[in-house]
């Protein structure tokens, strides 16, 4: 009963600074994560408000961006609040849930311009948009894909011109078609889980996996460790024939040199830092530089505004990397692209498209709410 009540004295009340302005729609989690392309939006279209649909309370939604109003717009206060708020505009971020979440019911008693952006989920199904886009291919039939405007504009390294030598003792591998599995920097932790997942392939394929950890100190004990699992396994600095025979199953990598040129024969990379809770930043740059396929695993990372959080984040909102909760997923994960059959040229020729798409994902969304709002 006092949730009901407090919910109904919090949908009636609307602060002052909240109203006519653009209002985005979305989690707490997003609209952080969304901080620097918001200041743009506000920049090139005038004042915001923030609506945080997971929080029932103003008090949970306060402190998001520096002189932005946030309040609660839980679906429950959303049709109440957004008749006493008079936004110009509503901007909904990310996935709309059905059922007692769905936003629909609220932003279908409004008339302004509503653009729905990183679209997907079956809420507001009968929600008429003046736009919508969406981050990836296949998530929804009747948005423009243009790339995640969360992440922004990504760099990405060169790729390596790599040691034809090194892959070259692959041979094997490659002639017979038996996936090479890279694992790099990896830290306390994250070697149980890339060793559980090449478990998993084994039993669908023959398979080998590239250890690489990142701590030189924890070389001797995580190889130790290795032995224990009773897998054939190899250790590069000690490695003196031409060829990896296809009975081993784990080649040890110890050298950033080393490292470096296993980036180039990998097919599939599963990146150190998202295998397990890390201090490790994962890489993600340089094994899509170099044209394989990238699966992370379920561990989270804090976010920062920098180079690599932002190609992590775009990657994954756009599909471009896959994603497993646990060593079996991630192994699905990699069955699968395996079976795209797609080759690493193919896989750059994505990446230079994607990029691109990358590039102007914010400003297609700001030229579409301008000319929405008529502010050019």
């Amino acid at each position: 009963m006092f949730a009901r009540l407090s919910a109904w004295i919090t949908a009636r009340s609307a602060p002052g600074e909240s109203s006519r302005r653009i209002l985005i729609l979305g989690p707490r989690a997003t609209l952080e994560a969304a901080d620097d392309w918001l200041h743009e939006l506000a920049g090139g279209n005038g004042p915001i408000a923030l609506g945080v649909s997971d929080c029932r309370q103003d008090r949970e939604a306060q402190g998001l961006m520096d002189g932005v109003p946030a309040l609660a717009m839980h679906p429950e206060l959303a049709a109440t609040r957004l008749g006493r708020l008079q936004p110009r505009a509503v901007v909904v971020i990310g996935p709309l849930h059905a059922g007692d979440d769905d936003l629909g019911p609220a932003l279908d008693t409004l008339t302004v311009p509503r653009i729905w952006v990183n679209a997907e989920g079956g809420g507001a199904a009968r929600t008429q948009w003046s736009a919508r886009f969406t981050a990836r291919e296949g998530v929804h039939d009747h948005a423009e894909v243009i790339g995640d405007p969360i992440a922004g504009a990504v760099e990405l390294p060169p790729a390596p011109s790599g040691d034809g030598g090194f892959c070259e003792r692959f041979r094997e591998y490659h002639e017979k078609g038996h996936p090479i599995l890279l694992a790099p920097n990896t830290g306390p932790g994250e070697e149980a889980f890339a060793f559980a997942v090449l478990f998993a392939v084994l039993r669908k394929s023959a398979a080998i996996l590239l250890l690489a950890p990142a701590d030189p100190a924890r070389h001797e004990p995580v190889y130790r460790d290795a032995i224990k699992y009773s897998l054939p396994i190899i250790r590069h600095n000690r490695f003196m024939t031409s060829f990896v025979p296809r009975k081993n199953r784990v080649y040890y990598i110890e050298d950033p040199e080393t490292l470096h040129a296993a980036y180039t024969c990998a097919h599939v990379t599963l990146p150190g830092g998202t295998l397990a809770a890390s201090e490790t930043p994962p890489d993600l740059g340089l094994p899509l530089a170099c044209g394989s396929a990238v699966i992370c695993g379920p561990a989270e990372n804090e976010r920062h505004p920098d180079a690599a959080t932002r190609l992590r984040m775009a990657a994954e909102h756009t599909g471009l990397v896959g994603r497993g909760e646990d060593p079996e997923e991630v192994a699905d994960a990699v069955l699968a692209h395996l079976a795209e059959g797609i080759d690493p040229q193919a896989r750059r020729e994505r990446l230079s498209e994607w990029q691109s798409r990358q590039a102007g994902a914010r400003k297609v969304v700001q030229a579409r709410l301008q000319t929405l709002l008529d502010t050019r």
